[in-house]
């Protein structure tokens, strides 16, 4: 490159950077298919938002949904880590700009589970838009909002809630009635996921097999935003109750966490 077009391209770059206007997460990138079904005895697979691994997040043999060994997540009254009580297992993308995925895991809430406050038991979170001059920091104010879709374990009930705001707090609404779930108990959930900054993207979610998201006339997907930019969002699962601390130790069993392109890719 001549001095003539280096000056050029740098003054152009910069022209578009100060303007905002620089360019955008490529779409449909291709994701690695994922299976952390716990069968190598540890969470390695994972990226960590736990205090303390061996503690609240524990491989154990009992009970397991499928192979010979299962999750044991545990979140105490004092499971403060990264602004938020949590014990949570993170995979990066897997939830990219135009692209469809699907998700796959199954839970068992203990017997001994006493909180009736809510708990988001996995969540796909927004990412900050880097091209855009984000990044981690609290300004701006990104991610101390509800993440764009969220399964939530409330009162003996899972809910699909959505946050189509990704500056407010209080603007999460349901999109599936509640579930009834019993303790002690096997739950195989399933979402086939689009992922788009506008309203063309769509999520629908099996529990069990049946469908959660509502019926559209057509089939089940639920057609709404569910990227708050093109950097894309990242899965969590385990325990999550933000701000508000638990009551109690609660334990929730996790085991075959998939990845894929297909429905019987990821269902256990």
């Amino acid at each position: 490159m001549n001095t003539f077009l280096r000056v050029l391209y740098t003054i152009s770059t910069l022209f578009f950077v100060a303007c905002g206007k620089v360019p955008t997460t490529e779409p449909n990138q291709p994701f690695n298919p994922f299976i952390g079904d716990f069968e190598n005895g540890t969470i390695s697979d994972f990226h960590y938002l736990v205090a303390d691994t061996t503690f609240n997040t524990q491989i154990v043999t009992y009970p397991v949904r499928k192979g010979k060994y299962a999750l044991k997540n545990t979140l105490k009254t004092e499971d403060y880590v990264n602004n938020g009580y949590r014990t949570e297992l993170a995979i990066y993308d897997c939830a990219n700009y135009k692209s469809e995925v699907f998700y796959g895991f199954s839970f068992w809430v203990d017997t001994n589970y006493q909180d009736t406050s809510y708990n988001l038991i996995c969540q796909w979170q927004d990412l900050p838009y880097y091209l855009q001059g984000e990044d981690w920091s609290p300004s701006p104010t990104l991610h101390g909002s509800p993440p764009p879709i969220s399964l939530t374990y409330v009162n003996n009930n899972v809910e699909l809630k959505m946050n189509d705001n990704p500056s407010a707090s209080n603007q999460t609404f349901n999109v599936s009635t509640p579930l009834k779930i019993h303790k002690g108990k096997w739950y195989d959930m399933v979402a086939h996921i689009y992922w788009n900054e506008d309203n063309s993207a769509y999520q629908e979610i099996w529990i069990n097999g049946e469908p959660i998201t509502p019926f559209n006339g057509v089939d089940f997907k639920y057609y709404h935003r569910n990227l708050f930019n093109r950097a894309g969002n990242y899965f969590k699962f385990g325990q999550y109750r933000g701000k508000n601390k638990s009551e109690h130790t609660n334990i929730i069993y996790f085991d075959e966490v998939k990845i894929g392109s297909t429905y019987n890719e990821v269902a256990p």
